[in-house]
């Protein structure tokens, strides 16, 4: 399914043209647009823009009757290093259902327009983006390269696309930011609708902009305007379901039932359809109901590769069943209805698609209810009393059923279940953690060491490691782990091949990995410091651990910090030296509402020391008004972990 999220620059990747034929035309601006005037003046400084180029006037207007909308962009090439981006035009849409229309082109120098609009000679390219993800959509992209463009120049630029997907009948809906990451002269948005129309709309964090609401004798008319807009700064790690900038959003719906009613629709089957061929191919006929749950769920994820074909309609609508079993593909929504085909013929009737966005995730329900929010599919089914939770394009899941890891998305629309609020993805806590143990075997402080990792993951650690290691070669990953040694050893050789071990019954995941160092013990007569005079001495870092705990600038916040959620390791580090030695036990522990943290370093031999770290976390994000006082205990964490070791010569 498509990604609504809008982007606050409009960036476009190119793939190779492969069309060739007009897909555009040149007509008039339409009667319904009425003229926005260029600024005239700018307190835009070229110091604070990116790429060398900024809107002098991005106009927007949307005719939600005639599904068109008119673009009217006036590009201030501020700078030299701006010309090359500034000078190439690309409009994308989707030929299935869109047709783009060019008004005109004019370049502004020195005050005096030059018309360059039959100069324009846009090629058609493919817009394939998303192929490596397994994702087909149809979109092209119209694109020129103009001639003689200049410092201070002003592009001035104007298109309307008209048409929509039709799969979303006559609904509507808009989502647009106010800001961009680039300042603004004026960023003007004029929306219009037929007067027998109920939408509801809002303008949020609007006050400061200029803001009309009005009717003439065809149109409700919405005008917004932002005049010398600031360009949007986003802060590291702002988590993706927040929204720290200026938006207006509209829609016609009114509940979340008329969404559930609309993806009822879409989500129909003509009749039952016929899957006898998928349970020759799967069932024995020995096999319980369980079995049989576990046989489909892994059928679906596994045996259906991931691909989509999200042109036209079908970037909504699902295939039918049987085309996707007998195409042995399909994406998150094809798969979802596959599998819930599946479920209902061997006896599962509560079983149902599910519409969620993985990026608004539990604030979903915070934009207004609407047919375009959502952007990945899944499936929950009830069985014994108990709601579980399958997503069917995650391939090479471990365990059952009962214990399948879920990716908790916060706020559901479970299609067939019509209510006027969202569903609460109740996931079940299932285990999910990482045990990694790094053994060094030190004979002599001149020779190699060995080095023996063992990672032992689970749950949905599991899950995740299963498909890196199929995607990427023993070599590949051996050479990242001796890369990250090497962050601390001088020299890494590898002594043995990797050894996996994949219990996908239990979803245990355990690799182990060889290796030998060296050059690491420092002679302290040979340094200044007259401390260190008769001591090997070795500085060790739990490098894996940076990762996790790094230290970061702890500044006040305006939006929460993004959090790496779940996390459940159990890191341990044992050395076995060449001399006894005497170590004091220490623990140190840390606890919050984000995470907790333990360190215990103990001695469990006459020669040997190991140091335990655990780490949890318990949110997805920092507030923004406790950030400063987590940073400040994680970076004192990741401060005091380094540890000194002294031996006698």
């Amino acid at each position: 399914m498509k990604n609504i999220y809008r982007l606050l620059v409009p960036i476009v990747l190119l793939l190779p043209q492969v069309h060739h034929a007009q897909n555009y035309s040149f007509e008039k601006v339409p009667e319904w647009v009425t003229n926005i005037d260029i600024p005239l003046e700018s307190s835009v400084s070229k110091y604070d823009i990116l790429s060398g180029y900024y809107f002098t006037l991005a106009d927007f207007q949307l005719n939600l009757d005639e599904e068109a909308i008119f673009k009217h962009e006036v590009i201030n090439v501020s700078s030299y290093s701006g010309i090359t981006n500034a000078s190439q035009l690309s409009v994308k849409y989707d030929t299935n259902y869109q047709k783009l229309k060019i008004h005109n082109l004019y370049i502004w120098r020195r005050g005096k327009k030059i018309d360059r609009t039959g100069d324009l000679s846009l090629e058609i390219i493919n817009n394939e983006q998303k192929l490596h993800q397994g994702i087909y959509t149809g979109q092209i992209v119209a694109y020129d390269i103009l001639n003689d463009i200049r410092k201070d120049d002003l592009i001035d630029f104007s298109y309307t696309i008209v048409g929509a997907n039709p799969i979303f009948d006559d609904e509507r809906y808009l989502f647009i930011p106010m800001e961009m990451m680039n300042p603004v002269d004026l960023y003007s948005v004029r929306v219009l609708y037929s007067k027998d129309k109920d939408y509801i709309y809002k303008c949020v964090d609007c006050d400061s902009l200029f803001f009309s609401s009005s009717v003439d004798d065809k149109y409700n008319i919405i005008e917004i305007r932002n005049r010398n807009a600031k360009a949007y700064e986003p802060e590291d790690l702002t988590p993706s379901w927040c929204i720290p900038y200026k938006y207006f959003t509209l829609s016609s719906f009114h509940s979340w039932t008329e969404v559930n009613y609309w993806a009822q629709r879409v989500f129909s089957l003509d009749m039952e359809p016929h899957l006898d061929s998928v349970f020759s191919e799967i069932f024995t006929g020995e096999e319980t109901t369980e079995d049989k749950i576990n046989k489909v769920i892994d059928y679906v994820q596994n045996d259906i590769r991931y691909m989509g074909i999200e042109s036209g309609i079908g970037s909504i609508k699902p295939f039918p069943p049987e085309q996707v079993v007998t195409q042995r593909f399909g994406d998150c929504k094809d798969k979802s209805l596959l599998l819930v085909s599946l479920l209902k013929q061997i006896g599962i009737e509560n079983a149902y698609p599910v519409l969620v966005n993985t990026i608004f995730q539990h604030e979903v329900d915070k934009l207004y209810p609407s047919n375009e929010v959502f952007n990945h599919c899944i499936v929950t089914f009830d069985y014994q009393d108990t709601t579980y939770w399958v997503d069917p394009s995650f391939p090479q899941q471990g365990g059952d059923f009962k214990n399948l890891y879920n990716i908790d998305y916060g706020k559901a629309l479970i299609i067939g279940l019509p209510q006027d609020t969202l569903d609460r993805m109740a996931v079940r806590d299932t285990r999910s953690g990482a045990t990694v143990t790094e053994e060094f075997t030190i004979n002599s402080f001149t020779g190699p060491t060995a080095v023996k990792i063992t990672s032992n993951r689970y749950g949905f650690e599991a899950d995740q490691r299963r498909i890196v290691m199929e995607y990427y070669s023993t070599k590949d990953i051996s050479d990242l782990v001796a890369k990250d040694l090497g962050l601390l050893f001088p020299v890494v050789t590898k002594t043995e091949e990797v050894e996996i071990a994949d219990d996908v019954g239990n979803n245990n995941f355990m690799v182990t990995y060889y290796y030998n160092v060296d050059d690491y013990w420092k002679d302290g007569d040979e340094g200044t410091n007259k401390a260190t005079k008769g001591f090997w001495i070795f500085k060790f870092e739990p490098v894996f651990l940076y990762q996790y705990m790094n230290v970061h600038a702890c500044e006040e916040r305006k939006v929460d910090c993004l959090l790496n959620h779940p996390v459940n390791l159990n890191y341990s580090v044992i050395f076995h030296f060449p001399n006894d030695l005497l170590v004091l036990d220490d623990i140190k522990s840390y606890d919050n509402d984000v995470f907790s943290f333990e360190e215990k370093i103990e001695q469990t031999g006459k020669n040997s020391l190991q140091i335990n770290y655990r780490y949890i976390t318990k949110n997805k994000a920092i507030k923004a008004e406790n950030y400063k006082n987590i940073c400040a205990e994680q970076n004192k964490i990741a401060k005091d972990l380094p540890v000194i070791i002294y031996f006698n010569k």
